[in-house]
């Protein structure tokens, strides 16, 4: 049978019967039928503003989450729940845009040439499909995107993929708090940051489904929360809310939330401007009744505002703010390196005293042992003369004696002249005797002085010089 037939034998065959054909209708449209349509949950918020909690309660439903997550950390130790390759490539994004993760402006995806525009929204499906696969319900979560909705919606109108928005608030004073404990901001900069990702989410995500909550009744109680989202999107969940509950019990814990503040502290706060107090109150608003004109109104007229002030003070603002963190960064680079440098010197000291160390330790015993008898015979000498010393001194005494006598003598001899000269006669032969005394003394104490220089001249008395340091430490 040939399986691949001619174009000619097909024009030659004879025509089907019609029964056949109906058949062959069937498979082709069942082959060809469209695959079902996909899903992704999308929660949007501030950062600090609990979506990690949020989408691991959604995820705990039956959502799926992405394969390469961004782990636990010291500021978020039950896990981020955010796929760390896309965080990557937002940041670089944000960055090749001229802005940051933590820029309050508007983010314009035509400051990116038509080219990097479209490698990024390639790039972004690439990464859905490889992090999510083909599951037809998947939550997705990362703070970045609040800024930048729109490309994400048109890249999953293009994958075919259903998007539903859940936008989660949290009062701003817990969430400036947050970021001053984590990233020492200033409460007007945190402000201002979560006012940018408010107004950003609210109205890119108009006209689509989409229903707000609060961080603080999740915290409360996640059940109603749950429950409002269920409705709102009419959410079919893999898994019962029943069936999860444990776990998510388990999972959502006030006593991961490290800061709280009220309604009340936050519009009696003079630190925080306006703008952030009425973004707030029409978020609330919106958390009762998503649709509600009022609020949206209140924050078309916000939104106006900041849009129109945002990039005067940001030109002036984030150039200087990265002037200045890369001459912190390049200071700390000196100092890096000057500590490396101290500490490769600390090292090869170290070495070195190592080194000496062990050359006196293996310092063979015949000198060690002739060391000691050098010493010894020093200390004999140096006794000896200590002994000639006071012995000289007795001498000197003596002949100051003596000396005073003969001054007597002097003085009697008008008396006794005849008698002075004998006596004198005498006196002299005893101070002969003793000068005689002081210069043999004064010899012995010379040759020993010459016996004591040789010794210190000698090559064992300097190579014993270590030892004899050694030795005057440890007694000290």
């Amino acid at each position: 049978m040939n399986k691949h037939p001619s174009s000619e034998q097909l024009r030659d065959a004879a025509p089907e019967h019609p029964a056949a054909a109906e058949v062959t209708s069937a498979k082709r449209a069942k082959a060809k039928a469209k695959p079902a349509r996909r899903t992704c949950i999308m929660v949007l918020g501030m950062h600090r503003s609990g979506t990690s909690a949020l989408t691991r309660a959604i995820s705990l439903l039956g959502a799926e989450l992405p394969k390469d997550l961004l782990g636990a950390n010291p500021t978020n130790p039950t896990g981020h729940w955010e796929p760390l390759k896309l965080i990557e490539l937002h940041d670089q994004m944000l960055a090749e845009a001229g802005s940051r993760w933590d820029d309050w402006r508007s983010f314009d995806l035509g400051d990116l040439s038509k080219a990097r525009a479209q490698f990024y929204r390639v790039e972004i499906a690439r990464l859905i499909d490889e992090e999510y696969g083909d599951a037809s319900l998947l939550v997705l979560k990362e703070p970045r995107i609040s800024r930048f909705v729109p490309l994400y919606a048109s890249i999953f109108k293009s994958m075919k993929i259903d998007v539903q928005y859940v936008l989660a608030s949290r009062n701003p004073l817990a969430v400036v708090a947050s970021l001053g404990k984590r990233d020492r901001s200033t409460p007007g900069f945190g402000a201002l940051l979560w006012l940018r990702h408010e107004l950003e989410a609210e109205r890119s995500t108009r006209g689509a489904p989409r229903v707000f909550v609060s961080y603080e009744a999740m915290m409360r109680s996640w059940r109603p929360t749950l429950d409002k989202i269920t409705a709102a999107l009419s959410a079919a969940w893999p898994r019962a809310v029943e069936e999860a509950a444990s776990e998510i019990d388990a999972y959502i814990s006030s006593d991961y939330q490290h800061h709280t503040a009220s309604d009340g502290a936050l519009f009696a706060d003079e630190r925080i401007a306006g703008w952030v107090k009425d973004t707030y109150s029409a978020l609330k608003a919106l958390e009762t009744d998503a649709s509600q004109a009022e609020a949206m109104a209140v924050l078309d007229r916000v939104k106006t505002e900041f849009d129109a002030v945002a990039p005067i003070f940001g030109e002036a603002f984030f150039p200087e703010l990265q002037a200045r963190q890369q001459i912190l960064a390049e200071t700390i680079g000196v100092l890096q390196r000057a500590v490396e440098e101290h500490a490769a010197n600390a090292a090869q000291l170290a070495r070195e005293l190592q080194q000496r160390d062990a050359d006196i330790a293996g310092f063979p015993p015949r000198v060690a042992e002739h060391a000691t008898n050098l010493e010894k015979d020093l200390a004999e000498a140096t006794a000896r003369e200590a002994q000639l010393s006071e012995r000289l001194s007795d001498v000197a005494r003596l002949v100051e004696i003596r000396t005073l006598d003969l001054e007597k003598s002097q003085a009697e001899a008008s008396l006794r002249e005849a008698d002075l000269a004998v006596r004198a006669d005498r006196e002299a032969a005893r101070a002969d005797q003793a000068e005689r005394r002081l210069v043999i003394g004064a010899e012995e104490l010379e040759r020993l002085r010459a016996e004591v220089s040789e010794i210190k001249k000698s090559r064992s008395w300097r190579l014993m010089h270590p030892v004899r340091y050694l030795k005057s430490m440890l007694i000290k």
